[in-house]
């Protein structure tokens, strides 16, 4: 039982300073890897040892040690395969909530405001309004009222300020958007928070 213990020891040891080594903070695969490599170089030790081979069990811990740990060397150093950091999901934001269209508004004003549309109906309060497909080829047919329209301004300068903005319209308009909230709560790096309950709530675009 010492023995067995010893033996953990000794692997964790080493798997310890090849983690550090590997300049990381938290790595999946090289805990499981680090699992793997107990439960192998431990279990085929004793196996040789609980068969009087002490020669063999020796023999056996020191080379199976010595593979993973030139294996994980190889395999988990900064900038290796393993090593690298998963890509944040969604890798880009879109420039509007799902299924919208992005639209240059022309107000009456004469100014002009980046907006988006709906052309299929895609809003669950009623928010936002469906755009008439006719007037995409007839401006006279373009309507005025602003429900028709789901406005990109915010007041906001701040990135994530202005996300957080950009959640609470999209929430109220009855809208998803993939990146910024999932019609219920603003998202971010899979965390959720409710709008307006701080500014860290979305991330940038």
């Amino acid at each position: 039982m010492l023995t067995t213990y010893l033996g953990i020891a000794i692997v964790l040891t080493v798997l310890v300073l090849l983690y550090v080594y590997s300049g990381q903070t938290f790595n999946i695969y090289l805990v499981i890897y680090v699992i793997g490599a107990i439960a192998v170089i431990t279990g085929g030790t004793l196996t040789a040892f609980n068969g009087n081979k002490i020669l063999a069990a020796i023999l056996f811990f020191i080379g199976a040690l010595t593979i993973f740990i030139t294996f994980g060397l190889k395999w988990f150093k900064a900038g290796s395969v393993f090593a690298k950091t998963p890509v944040p999901w969604p890798p880009t934001i879109n420039t509007c909530p799902d299924y919208l269209v992005y639209y240059p508004r022309n107000k009456a004003d004469g100014t002009k405001e980046d907006t988006c549309i709906d052309l299929i109906g895609v809003s669950k309060n009623g928010g936002l309004q469906v755009f008439p497909k006719e007037a995409l080829n007839d401006r006279t047919k373009v309507p005025t009222d602003g429900n028709y329209y789901f406005s990109l301004k915010t007041d906001s300068i701040n990135t994530s300020a202005k996300n957080q903005e950009l959640c609470t319209k999209a929430i109220t308009a009855g809208l998803t958007w993939e990146g910024i909230t999932n019609g219920e709560s603003c998202t971010s790096g899979g965390n959720s928070t409710a709008p307006g309950t701080g500014t860290d709530g979305c991330p940038a675009q």
